[in-house]
């Protein structure tokens, strides 16, 4: 490693040498090649823009001509919006699952996901309502110290914070098709979520049992709390959260 950069710092000492003897021992002929260099250069840049012109024409006929290939830069399209400067990841999510046939009408609910200041997590977003500002990601002060799904006899931990995302979002509504989402795509699990029920130990150590047998029911986030818009708790041990 050493020797290389030994020897790429004499090869870069004796091309400033070199270049400096010519110009002093040779000035108009240096004039003549230095003219000629430039001139070269630019019409290769020129010859190569219009090169990558005419492919990326040629590609987009392509795909114009091609259904299948206009539906998937229409797919990217959607997938992928730029607000604010910022780029923003577009998922539909339809039955658990995510669309890729879809209409952001089409869905049961979007996820926008914005990499955080760090640029290594993404925030997500849950939008039930497309008249619902997405351009807000305030960050909630809480984390819930147990999220566990039951499904049957069988227990899932569900975490809405890791190290590549984050659902800790002010506004966000945690519902029974969020879970079924959450099973599906994140934890894989190809059991049918019709019937389940969450236990949830709070931020202040409260615990809450909760059985989703609406369609409606949610866990609403917001910045210092949450609420609860249930049909059916099953237990409820917390006297601070509200009810809508």
């Amino acid at each position: 490693m050493i020797s290389f950069i030994t020897n790429l710092l004499r090869t870069v000492l004796f091309a400033f040498l070199l270049n400096d003897y010519l110009k002093s021992r040779y000035p108009k002929k240096y004039e003549e090649l230095f003219v000629t260099v430039s001139y070269n250069l630019i019409y290769v840049y020129s010859k190569a823009q219009i090169f990558y012109m005419n492919i990326v024409k040629s590609v987009n006929k392509k795909i114009e001509e091609t259904p299948k290939l206009l539906k998937l830069k229409t797919d990217l399209d959607l997938l992928l919006k730029q607000k604010n400067g910022q780029v923003t990841m577009i998922e539909c999510i339809k039955n658990g699952v995510l669309c890729n046939d879809f209409t952001e009408t089409d869905c049961d609910f979007t996820l926008y996901s914005r990499l955080d200041d760090s640029n290594s997590c993404l925030n997500k977003k849950i939008v039930y309502d497309l008249d619902d500002s997405i351009d807000i990601y305030e960050v909630s002060d809480i984390k819930f110290l147990l999220v566990e799904f039951k499904l049957g006899e069988k227990l899932y931990k569900i975490d809405l914070k890791t190290d590549t995302y984050n659902f800790y979002i002010v506004g966000n509504k945690f519902t029974k098709q969020f879970f079924q989402y959450y099973l599906t795509e994140i934890l894989k699990i190809t059991e049918s979520a019709d019937k389940f029920s969450l236990h949830i130990i709070d931020h202040e150590v409260n615990e809450v049992e909760i059985d989703f047998s609406d369609e409606n029911d949610h866990i609403l986030l917001e910045k210092a709390g949450y609420k609860l818009s249930i049909t059916n708790k099953i237990n409820d041990n917390s006297e601070e959260k509200e009810k809508e």
